[in-house]
């Protein structure tokens, strides 16, 4: 994964803490517990989300694998990106 479960963890705090201090959000019980609970929930959402780009990412891996001939350099940065867009669109994932 991209990013460690810890800098996950951090992000996952300063979504919650900015939505709390604009309103946007109130806890249904005030507190650390509740506080943790939505860190945690947002926390698994992230996770889930990444995972979701990995699978795709290993998919257009896979793809540029088939080629007959090795694509390097900006072709496959390019080729890669155009592709992952591609997949994401089909799966209804938001890159």
């Amino acid at each position: 994964m991209r990013l460690s479960p810890e800098k996950i963890g951090r992000i996952a705090e300063r979504i919650v803490d900015a939505l709390l201090e604009k309103e946007a959000i109130s806890l249904a019980h005030p507190g650390r517990a509740g506080r943790a609970a939505l860190v945690a929930a947002i926390r698994d959402l992230i996770i889930a989300d990444l995972r979701i780009e990995e699978e795709i990412d290993a998919e257009v891996e896979r793809i540029l694998a088939s080629y007959s001939r090795p694509i390097v350099g900006t072709e496959r940065d390019v080729l890669f990106r155009k592709t992952k867009e591609e997949i994401a669109a089909r799966r209804g994932y938001v890159l």
